[in-house]
């Protein structure tokens, strides 16, 4: 296994693994309420999965669901790519994870976001920028948590299209 085929599967082991323990975090509050750790786990360093629940929650009401439907099967994904020396299945197991934390982005933002107040009933434009009046941002634990996935996932989906470069020139 060449050294970007190991990078590649770097992306989506790392989401599962915050995933997974994202999930545990859960389930210790869930069991423990009145433990502080558990809460400032739940508030503080994985508030970006607290918001990405919000977003699944209106959809499919399941425990654990980042879990089964975005940890285990990039990992099956990855696994399978790796076992069976498929390229594409890693390649997609690497570029889901990265599409997956941009969600998570979005998910972060879009309830992070104060509510636009109007002294009207009208409609209120909204322009789309990112202005600092529209988003406040609060740096913490969730913010290293955020970059520690989008770092490896990043250089997962950079690989995987290096890989797919080289494969295009040598045909």
């Amino acid at each position: 296994m060449s050294r970007l085929a190991r990078l590649q599967l770097i992306g989506p082991l790392v989401l599962a693994a915050v995933i997974a323990t994202e999930e545990l975090a859960t389930y210790l509050l869930a069991s423990h309420p009145s433990s502080e750790l558990a809460w400032y786990l739940n508030l503080n360093v994985f508030r970006m999965f607290q918001r990405s629940h919000y977003i699944f929650s209106d959809h499919i009401s399941m425990p654990y669901v980042q879990l089964l439907f975005v940890g285990l099967p990039l990992i099956v994904l990855a696994a399978a790519g790796a076992a069976f020396r498929v390229r594409l299945l890693s390649a997609v197991a690497s570029n889901l994870s990265l599409a997956y934390v941009f969600m998570l982005a979005y998910a972060w933002y879009s309830f992070e976001t104060p509510a636009s107040r109007a002294a009207s009933l009208g409609g209120i434009g909204f322009n789309g920028a990112w202005g600092s009046s529209s988003f406040e941002f609060t740096p913490g634990a969730h913010v290293y948590v955020f970059a520690a996935l989008l770092i490896p996932t990043l250089l997962s989906f950079v690989a995987s299209h290096l890989i797919y470069v080289r494969v295009l020139r040598e045909s």
